[in-house]
C-alpha cells in the first residue's frame, strides 16, 4: 500500500517549518514525544519519570494526570 498524506498546505514546506512525522529523527521523536506507560505498582510517580528521564537523556520530563493506582 503506498503512503499518502493529507496536505492542507504546501506553506509548512516552503517555509521549512517542521516536518512530516516519516522525515523525523529518532532523536526528535525522543525529545518531542510521549511515552505512554502503564505503571506497575511499586515505584511512585518521580520514580518511574525520572528513570524515563535517565534512560532517554532527557533534561525535562514530567507526567499528566496521576499515575497512582
Amino acid at each position: 500500500m503506498k503512503e499518502e498524506w493529507l496536505v492542507k498546505s504546501e506553506d509548512v514546506a516552503v517555509l521549512g517549518y517542521g516536518k512530516y512525522p516519516g522525515a523525523r529523527s529518532v532523536d526528535e521523536l525522543i525529545k518531542n514525544g510521549l511515552v505512554i506507560l502503564d505503571k506497575w505498582s511499586g515505584p511512585t510517580s518521580h520514580d518511574v519519570v525520572s528513570q524515563i528521564k535517565k534512560i532517554f537523556n532527557l533534561k525535562k520530563t514530567g507526567h499528566a494526570g496521576t499515575l497512582e493506582i
